[in-house]
């Protein structure tokens, strides 16, 4: 009987502890955030713009908010964090499709673009994005992008601002 008594214990005791660990392994990625430009890649492989960005992240259980300060105003982008797609604008009066899954700790974000270059013609760009929180408290992003012009991968870390 005492044996029984104690594989139930633990039986319980592990439908208990597993959803918390579940859950430790989401991060949160909510605050304010500016770009760490000596940790960070140099946009568009050093021809980027020379000022840091900074964003503003409003995370809840479903969603992913991101707010830049662009030349045009604010831009938001949103994030759904179920896996089923989400639709922002992208630049140039196009499109874009996402679809966000946790791996882990990491937020995976697999976007298509769908737009007209300066020629005026359709062209689509690939994307993806592995965003993390390090032990420094660091937020990491990592972007994957394939476009006709060829494959580019950087990486921009952010500090709390």
């Amino acid at each position: 009987m005492t044996r029984r008594l104690a594989i139930v214990a633990m039986v319980c005791a592990a439908a208990l502890f597993l959803p918390l660990v579940a859950g430790a392994q989401t991060p949160d990625f909510s605050g304010k955030w500016v770009q760490d430009m000596d940790k960070s890649d140099p946009a568009g492989g050093g021809r980027g713009p020379a000022g840091p960005q900074t964003v503003t992240i409003t995370q809840t259980a479903t969603e992913l908010t991101i707010e830049r300060e662009g030349r045009g105003g604010v831009q938001k982008t949103v994030y759904k964090l179920d896996g089923t797609e989400s639709v922002n604008v992208a630049g140039r009066g196009g499109e874009a499709k996402s679809i966000s899954k946790w791996d882990g700790a990491k937020l995976v974000t697999k976007t298509t673009r769908s737009m007209t270059n300066q020629a005026g013609e359709a062209m689509t760009i690939e994307s993806e994005e592995v965003r993390s929180l390090e032990a420094d408290g660091t937020m990491v992003v990592v972007t994957t992008t394939k476009s006709p012009m060829g494959e580019q991968t950087r990486k921009v870390v952010f500090k709390k601002g």
